[in-house]
């Protein structure tokens, strides 16, 4: 992507429609070696759904640092220009999520914050059926307010996460915006403010997308790094149990 990025107007669309989206921003070498990941990793994964993140990969795309440089210097630009103290030391927090087989009806419509102010999804296999909802990405923009006060951030999301709001999400009264993602792009929104899913696959299809998230709000709390510790606990017992290969 040669084109020149304006960091305040990325703010603004983010702000005013909740997202913004950047048109070839992974240029075809770069989507190949992605694919080619997905295609190996998901052989080894018996084609079933997996979560795969840094904290528990040290030898995966994931961490190689010549990819991921421009999405590190987009995002710290970004989280800038919201006016917020830097931080040189924070690393990026990425995930490679697979959705296929079995269990995709059961990882969709999981509607849910992020821990991090900004998220940064790449698309790296959407389907193209007909009749499906293709696991486009459906989200809420700036559900809630940016809030530095843990307790207030664990009611919000024991409310909202619940499955009593799913069920009214789901029943469509109140309306969120459907992005239709297309793989070479990169969306960019608010993770920590959006509330936001995947619909559902037909479960021979697959759903791979590159997940970077960047200013964890609250990076000091021992219960949120535990909790994210005992996430990728559940996932590496998940892609253990298949036997996949960590390089």
């Amino acid at each position: 992507m040669n084109k020149k990025i304006n960091i305040d107007n990325l703010k603004s669309e983010i702000e005013h429609k909740g997202y913004t989206v950047l048109r070839s921003f992974v240029n075809n070498k770069e989507l190949k070696v992605l694919k080619n990941l997905v295609d190996k990793k998901i052989v080894e994964n018996n084609n079933q759904y997996f979560f795969l993140s840094t904290k528990i990969s040290k030898n995966t795309i994931l961490n190689i640092k010549d990819f991921l440089k421009k999405n590190e210097l987009l995002l710290k630009k970004l989280v800038n220009a919201y006016k917020f103290s830097n931080r040189k030391n924070e690393k990026l927090y990425k995930v490679l999520r697979v959705v296929t087989g079995k269990k995709s009806e059961e990882v969709s419509l999981d509607y849910h914050f992020d821990s991090h102010l900004l998220t940064l999804l790449i698309p790296i296999y959407i389907p193209k059926r007909k009749g499906s909802n293709n696991g486009h990405l459906i989200i809420f923009k700036n559900f809630r307010s940016l809030t530095f006060n843990f307790i207030k951030n664990i009611i919000q999301k024991l409310i909202f996460q619940s499955s009593f709001f799913k069920y009214i999400l789901n029943k469509g009264i109140i309306k969120g915006q459907i992005l239709k993602l297309k793989p070479g792009n990169a969306y960019i929104f608010n993770g920590f403010r959006t509330l936001h899913t995947n619909l559902d696959i037909n479960e021979k299809d697959i759903r791979a997308t590159m997940l970077v998230h960047y200013y964890d709000i609250f990076q000091e709390s021992y219960l949120l790094k535990k909790n994210r510790e005992l996430r990728n606990i559940k996932e590496f017992k998940n892609i253990n149990n298949n036997k996949i290969k960590f390089n």
